[in-house]
């Protein structure tokens, strides 16, 4: 591995951890400005509030794809963190929703323009080996989700702890430090496309119009509106939610911030070893296979999630053994996402001067699935609390499955003989 791809996923993981610190910290904030009689938000804000996250992500994804293609990729990818240091400077100024809406619209910019950029890189550096191209999106994904849930969730409660709002500041000097890693370590030379070969949107066209992909979209989708349903009102929820009053719910009753971003932290770093485990067995195994264990794990991860959900918190040992199912799910889970991606960037070996573009469909859909799960998880989360999110997840999950088995037997419709997941890959 270079050491450009080293600098663009470090520069990925300092990213995405003062992201997942942002959105952390904005849960909190929010209590806080509750607590003081500010604002009152309740479920159904917090969502329109992320929804402005997911929504820019989703608009702005192939925009800032299209411009990567025509400029560069190095130029975009700047631009993120630079839109999330602007975000997370308002934060602590933001006191009221409209102004909190705008600072996750600029979040939401950070990660249109980076991740696009970032996977058009990553395609075009790996299309000739499929093991590498594993390594890679797998550390693309630990990455992300790392930083994510892993490292900016865990920073999150100790940063507030020790300097309250002022933690929105320092988490300013990450964005900084991403921001140098991709100007000065990522070194990427951009070849204008030839502007005679087929048109973009009759290549957007061609492209959906193939039945695998249009059966692998919805799939993709229901898996992030599954994400989008459990962040951030899974957070919110375990906090306790004053406007929230279910009897009878144990993850309800509210815990500690510090302790509940532990917890998400410890889930996060099993998905972790997860990632680079199916990462390994790219070579090996078909990406829809990898796509189907993370859909059964989900279901187990709901059954134990419902069960703690009713005990009464006295039964320990219990709620360990219920957790360590998580836990466990959590592992498989972990195979789905660098799975898809996986499948997009295959898919891109029939679009070399358009990856950018293509590999922006992983933010696409990623923000569509996302906007659809927080949005149905604001009503939820308010009527049934964290049952709600359960059910909303098994409902993702049918759709998710369903999709996904026609799609195993007509993937060979849209990947080239040549594409790397083709070769050796079984199950």
């Amino acid at each position: 591995m270079t050491g450009s791809m080293k600098a663009l996923l470090l520069g990925t993981l300092t990213l995405r951890t003062a992201t997942g610190t942002t959105g952390a910290l904005l849960i909190v904030w929010n209590k806080y400005l509750n607590s003081t009689g500010s604002v009152t938000i309740t479920p159904v804000d917090l969502a329109t509030i992320t929804l402005a996250f997911y929504v820019t992500e989703l608009l702005g994804s192939p925009i800032f794809g299209i411009i990567a293609d025509r400029i560069g990729r190095k130029p975009v990818m700047l631009l993120g963190p630079l839109f999330g240091l602007a975000a997370v400077i308002m934060t602590p100024f933001s006191m009221t929703i409209p102004l909190l809406i705008g600072t996750r619209l600029l979040e939401g910019a950070s990660t249109a323009a980076s991740v696009p950029s970032i996977l058009s890189y990553v395609a075009a550096k790996t299309s000739h080996d499929a093991a590498l191209r594993g390594r890679v999106v797998t550390l693309f994904e630990v990455a992300t989700l790392g930083g994510l849930l892993v490292a900016g969730t865990a920073l999150a409660g100790p940063l507030w702890a020790i300097f309250g709002p002022a933690a929105f500041a320092v988490n300013g000097a990450i964005y900084v430090l991403a921001l140098l890693f991709f100007a000065y370590g990522v070194k990427d030379e951009h070849a204008v496309p030839n502007h005679q070969t087929e048109n973009r949107l009759r290549k957007y066209v061609k492209l959906f119009s193939q039945r695998g992909i249009l059966l692998f979209v919805p799939t993709w989708v229901s898996i992030n509106a599954i994400i989008g349903v459990w962040v951030p009102q899974g957070l919110n929820l375990l906090l306790g939610d004053e406007t929230v009053n279910l009897p009878g719910q144990f993850l309800l009753t509210g815990f500690d911030f510090v302790v509940v971003t532990s917890a998400f932290a410890f889930v996060a770093l099993i998905g972790g070893a997860g990632l680079f485990f199916w990462g390994n067995r790219f070579a090996n195994f078909r990406r829809t296979t990898m796509l189907l264990l993370g859909l059964i794990a989900f279901v187990m991860a709901m059954a134990a999630i419902f069960a703690i959900n009713r005990l009464s918190g006295s039964e320990l040992p219990l709620i360990a053994l219920l957790f360590a199912v998580l836990c466990a799910s959590m592992f498989f889970i972990a195979g789905a996402t660098p799975a898809a991606l996986g499948f997009l960037a295959d898919v891109s070996e029939r679009y070399h001067a358009d990856r950018s573009a293509v590999m922006g469909l992983y933010s696409i859909f990623l923000g569509l699935g996302q906007v659809i799960g927080v949005k149905i998880a604001g009503d939820l989360a308010f009527a049934y609390g964290v049952d709600g999110l359960v059910y909303a997840t098994l409902g993702f999950l049918v759709v998710a499955g369903t999709f996904l088995l026609i799609l195993r037997r007509v993937e060979h419709e849209i990947l080239l003989p040549s594409a790397p997941g083709q070769h050796g890959a079984h199950g």
